[in-house]
């Protein structure tokens, strides 16, 4: 079967097969029919149709023979020859003067039926005149049988078998029609069925499988849109089920990193309600400890904030001029205090800039810096973290690098771009949400720019990456959609 091949065109051979069979079939079947009447008819089996139009020829001759005789009422005995065939004879004005009444049925205009042989409904009428003096005086009308079925009516039997293959054509158009239409019934209905089975399988959840060995051209069509759409539910599915996996990380990591630092508090704040009352007790570093942990508490609040923003794909940085050497001046004294008490560890800043303001999104780069520095604290118990910061600038715009290198414990991944995937959990740090690279890589990569992790070759870990100055247009537009 072409597979081009459509349901609309095998309507269209539908209706042309029933048609050709039905006519193929009726025309053997006629002949048939004809030979079955001419062999019957030469037995005597069966009376063809005009059986009695020879008796008519003989009556005629004899009606010719005995003319005067008839126009003085002795009337041809037609009983010798057929007790179907009736005889009256008329005037030339069509009125009855012998034999049986009303043979013809209906006033006769003789003028016009004289010598004619008129077929009507089962019967034919032969009009005979009677001459005398070379004078037509009269018009024997004789009136016989004409039919297969009227003749034979006494033989029900071989009437039956006329009727039926007379009416064959009808009967085989009804039995081809229903033989085609069952054929492309069921040729379609396969189709149906493996849909229906495909169906099924996806109503259970069952995504492993393609639907093959459809034919006609909108099945096929059918046949590739569903597999299409199977691909799809079976990655929808695959997604919700990460999702829904990893939001029970997320859940579970959220209460363990809540927990954790209000345990801390909760330790603290007992501590100094214990020690209060102790002459010369110092409540500042407990105080510190206090509020280290309020702000990991702040931070987790704001990553998972953050983390809706950054995923929107209509996350608009908000661009301003920003003196990014004061900025990194500030966060430096503010990672300072954090690392107060790791009097082991140094914190170094090399800057160095060409210029001193850039149209960056103060906010969005604050926290990619927030989540490196804070990730290197926490795992560097001694030694140093730098952040190194540079520009360099092509004519048309800036980009702006940064390196932050620490001593620390570094990555126990061999494969430090999992470190960027969301919920991602370091294996030496099992219980931590790990939103805050996901949400650096978001960022940098809407600052036009890119970020990468690796460990260092003497320990510790690096993570860097560059941002590229907005456009002076971009600032104008972002100072236009402030008013």
């Amino acid at each position: 079967m072409k597979k081009d091949k459509t349901i609309k065109r095998d309507f269209y051979l539908l209706v042309v097969k029933v048609f050709l069979s039905t006519i193929l079939s009726s025309a053997v079947t006629y002949l048939c029919l004809i030979y079955f009447i001419f062999m019957f008819a030469e037995n005597n089996t069966i009376k063809p149709t005009d059986y009695f139009v020879k008796y008519l020829d003989v009556i005629e001759k004899k009606i010719e023979e005995s003319a005067p005789d008839i126009l003085n009422g002795e009337l041809i005995n037609l009983d010798q020859y057929s007790e179907k065939i009736e005889g009256e004879v008329l005037d030339i004005n069509g009125n009855h003067l012998y034999g049986d009444q009303d043979v013809a049925g209906y006033k006769v205009k003789v003028g016009e039926v004289i010598n004619r042989e008129i077929v009507k409904g089962s019967y034919v009428y032969r009009f005979i005149p009677i001459k005398h003096d070379n004078a037509i005086q009269a018009v024997y009308v004789l009136k016989a049988p004409f039919g297969f079925i009227i003749n034979n009516q006494d033989r029900l039997g071989i009437v039956f078998i006329y009727v039926v293959l007379l009416i064959s054509p009808l009967i085989f158009f009804v039995i081809y029609l229903i033989f085609y239409t069952s054929k492309l019934y069921k040729s379609l209905f396969n189709n149906i069925k493996v849909l229906l089975q495909a169906a099924d399988k996806i109503s259970n959840g069952d995504f492993d499988f393609k639907i093959s060995g459809l034919k006609r051209k909108e099945f096929m069509r059918i046949q590739d849109s569903f597999n299409t759409m199977i691909d799809a539910l079976k990655e929808m599915i695959e997604s919700i089920s990460k999702i829904d996996d990893e939001r029970k990380i997320m859940v579970s990591s959220i209460a363990h990193d809540i927990r954790t630092p209000l345990t801390v508090i909760q330790g603290q704040m007992d501590l100094i309600n214990d020690l209060k009352d102790i002459e010369k007790f110092d409540i500042t570093p407990h105080l510190d400890i206090i509020r280290k942990n309020c702000s990991k508490m702040s931070m987790l609040t704001d990553n998972l904030s953050l983390l809706y923003k950054v995923e929107n794909v209509d996350f608009l940085l908000n661009i301003k001029k920003v003196d990014l050497g004061k900025m990194l001046h500030e966060k430096k004294q503010e990672i300072l205090t954090m690392a107060h008490y790791q009097r082991s560890v140094q914190i170094l800043f090399d800057v160095c800039l060409s210029k001193q303001y850039y149209l960056l999104d103060e906010a969005m780069l604050m926290r990619v810096l927030d989540n490196i520095l804070y990730n290197s604290l926490r795992f560097t118990k001694s030694g140093k973290i730098k952040l190194e910061v540079h520009d360099e600038s092509d004519g048309h715009s800036s980009k702006i690098y940064f390196k932050c290198s620490d001593t620390g414990t570094g990555f126990k991944e061999k494969d430090t771009s999992q470190l960027f995937k969301a919920f991602y959990q370091d294996v030496q740090y099992k219980d931590h949400v790990g939103l805050g690279l996901y949400i650096s890589k978001k960022i940098v990569n809407n600052f036009d720019g890119q970020i990468q992790a690796y460990n260092n070759e003497n320990g510790g870990a690096t993570v860097e990456f560059y941002i590229k100055e907005q456009s002076i247009i971009c600032y104008q537009l972002s100072e236009k959609s402030s008013f």
